[in-house]
């Protein structure tokens, strides 16, 4: 009996909560097979018996692992009935503070349900927001009932252990270097292996755009590179773990003379290749707030008593708080988590790290240059992410964080993908940009400027204009053809934002999209903007266009429908 759990995951959530429920499988002796949902490459692919597992970036939008997928089953030749041989699980993975929540789920249940599939049992939406966050939003509302109904589906009782030791996903065999070089073994700090479809680029320059007594740092990097690329596309960049945790994490796991040692990694499916350090740095994200699982899987190797105890307490049902008050409330890391638990930590054999960490996930960065004004460059706009914590210690963005770091002529892996489609027409364009969201709209408006024919428009929101108004060095010029409608939250005792400039500024926008067909463009937070910002929109259209609320409704879906208004939103 085979149990296929299929995942959609931009982050690497659904994927963690895929390698949990497979290891629950496995501790009860059912057959599991684990894969991304693009893996699966026809309808006949499909086993008998799944669990999905998918979450929503953006505005709603699928996962980029899961898009060929969902492609495959929208197909008008998919007909009523095809997955009735289908019985299915379903978890949704959202975050509720988002407009579309958990649309994903939802919308991948409705047409599993058209195309005949038959659910296990009850779907469940989980929550970020939950007081246990999305592993005791799942553990409370569809882990017992899911391995109940699905025993008896199949025919057996079936009960999930979780101080049940499972198989390493990799077995490792060293690598003897003694004959080699040190120095060419060390040269690895600084040369990341290239995966395939990257590239590695050199930084030309990284310059901080806010001024120095501003809260947030943003960073304007420019990379030298022929990769060939369009406004509106994104760099997906892969990020390296900071050395210091790099080098604890070796001391930890008693491995610290070995950082330059090679291993082979392999099982039946794949095969590595690297060292400790690349495997650290390049490779694991040990930097990760660690996910339920990490802690169930700390109990396989722990021997201590007290240490076992705590382990067990925290995985106990009623212990939820405790746990979420432990780890995800003053987001402590993997590492800090093994420096708690030293003697069971002591005791974790090395092939089981690609157990217990998930692998580094690529950002992506909206683009903020144009080829044809900065030809064999890329530049980029970034937002250092960096807070303080509950327990008073900094916390810092992974892939943000090391683009900060990053010294002129170093080399970084990227790739561009397709992303935002700013249509290149004579059309006005209407652009939304607060904060980082204008990036995008930065190298598109000096390359619209080539025309003088094309309006450009654009609302740009930051806290003050002497601090964080980075984009009108480049754009208020003579030779740009802009109207700049900036909204300086703090720089008066009434905060101002950009969807109070939409309004304020409706009569001309109204004119723009009745009597020009004016695009509408907007870039930045999925969480709160897009919603701000069509109620804007919507009261334009009833103050300038003499609609009803329902009217306004309407007049903007149907903007979105047609791609006369867009938006490229980011968790």
């Amino acid at each position: 009996m085979l149990l296929e759990i299929l995942f959609g995951s931009q982050t690497g959530t659904a994927e963690d909560v895929s390698e949990r429920f497979s290891s629950m499988a496995q501790s009860t002796g059912v057959e599991c097979r684990v894969q991304s949902l693009d893996s699966v490459k026809s309808i006949e692919d499909l086993g008998t018996h799944i669990l999905f597992i998918v979450s929503t970036t953006g505005d709603g939008e699928e996962p980029e692992n899961m898009r060929h997928f969902w492609r495959l089953i929208m197909r008008r030749s998919v007909s009523p009935g095809t997955l009735s041989h289908i019985h299915y699980g379903l978890i949704g993975l959202g975050d509720s503070t988002y407009p579309k929540f958990n649309y994903v789920a939802k919308k991948l249940s409705k047409r599993l349900h058209q195309l005949g599939a038959q659910s296990i049992c009850e779907r469940v939406l989980a929550d970020e927001q939950h007081p246990h966050g999305i592993d005791g939003c799942v553990d409370q509302t569809f882990t017992g009932i899911f391995w109940q109904a699905f025993g008896e589906l199949i025919g057996r009782e079936l009960k999930p252990r979780i101080d049940q030791r499972l198989p390493s996903k990799y077995q490792i065999q060293w690598i003897d270097n003694t004959e080699q070089d040190l120095p060419s073994l060390q040269s690895s700090v600084n040369t990341p292996k290239i995966p395939p479809g990257y590239s590695s680029i050199p930084l030309i320059s990284n310059t901080r755009v806010t001024s120095d007594d501003h809260w947030q740092d943003v960073r304007l990097l420019e990379f030298d590179t022929d990769l060939p690329y369009k406004c509106g596309d994104v760099a997906v960049i892969l990020p390296q773990c900071p050395l210091p945790v790099v080098n604890l994490l070796a001391e930890l796991l008693n491995v610290q003379n070995k950082l330059h040692q090679k291993f082979i990694a392999s099982n039946d499916v794949s095969t590595l290749s690297m060292t400790v350090l690349e495997l650290f740095r390049d490779y694991l994200h040990i930097t990760r707030v660690p996910s339920r699982s990490f802690f169930e899987k700390l109990v396989w190797f722990s021997e201590d008593e007290r240490e076992r105890e705590r382990l067990l307490e925290f995985l106990e049902a009623g212990n939820m708080d405790d746990l979420y008050t432990y780890c995800h409330r003053p987001r402590r890391t993997s590492v800090e988590v093994l420096q708690d638990f030293p003697h069971t930590t002591s005791r974790i054999p090395f092939e089981y790290v690609f157990d217990l960490f998930s692998s580094i996930r690529p950002r992506s960065f909206s683009i903020a240059s144009s080829p044809k004004i900065h030809p064999n460059r890329i530049q980029l706009l970034v937002a250092i992410v960096r807070y303080k914590t509950i327990i008073a210690l900094y916390r810092e963005g992974l892939c943000s964080n090391y683009l900060c770091q990053l010294q002129p002529g170093t080399h970084i892996l990227m790739r561009i993908a397709t992303s935002f489609n700013l249509i290149d027409d004579n059309r006005p364009a209407i652009m939304i940009g607060p904060g980082t969201g204008v990036a995008p709209f930065r190298g598109w408006i000096l390359e619209r400027s080539l025309n003088n024919e094309k309006l450009n428009m654009l609302f740009f929101g930051c806290r003050y204009r002497n601090k964080d108004a980075y984009v009108e060095k480049d754009l208020l010029k003579d030779t740009i053809n802009l109207i700049y409608i900036p909204a300086y939250s703090r720089d008066q005792e009434d905060k101002i934002y950009v969807q109070h400039k939409i309004i304020e500024y409706g009569h001309l926008i109204w004119e723009w999209i009745l009597h020009k067909q004016a695009r509408i463009y907007l870039a930045g937070s999925a969480k709160q903007v897009p919603e701000q910002v069509s109620d804007a929109l919507k009261t334009v259209f009833i103050n300038n266009g003499h609609m009803t609320n329902e009217q306004a409704d309407d007049y903007l879906q149907e903007l979105e429908r047609t791609k006369q208004y867009q938006r490229e939103t980011w968790s």
